[in-house]
């Protein structure tokens, strides 16, 4: 998803990824493709969740450019405080 500075969204691909294993290369391999197609000077952050491996792929696209922030979705890690919270409570 591809949000611009006058807030409209755009969806730029879908990938089915289901059938790999879901390493820090491969995700990081993936983010690469978009920043380099469309231009990486037209980012200003990358959110995910914070599963290891797409943490670890935000961390090294960050550091080879710096001006992209790493950013964790709020949304997810409510859910799982969330999840978390109701799980004990039963």
């Amino acid at each position: 998803m591809i949000i611009t500075a006058d807030n409209k969204e755009y969806l730029y691909s879908l990938c089915n990824l289901s059938h790999v294993s879901h390493t820090t290369k491969l995700l990081e391999d993936e983010i690469e493709k978009v920043l380099c197609t469309i231009g990486s000077k037209k980012f200003l952050a990358i959110v995910s969740d914070n599963a290891i491996d797409i943490a670890n792929a935000r961390k090294n696209i960050s550091e080879k450019y710096p001006f992209i922030l790493n950013i964790r979705c709020i949304a997810h890690c409510v859910n799982l405080i969330t999840k978390d919270i109701i799980s004990n409570n039963l």
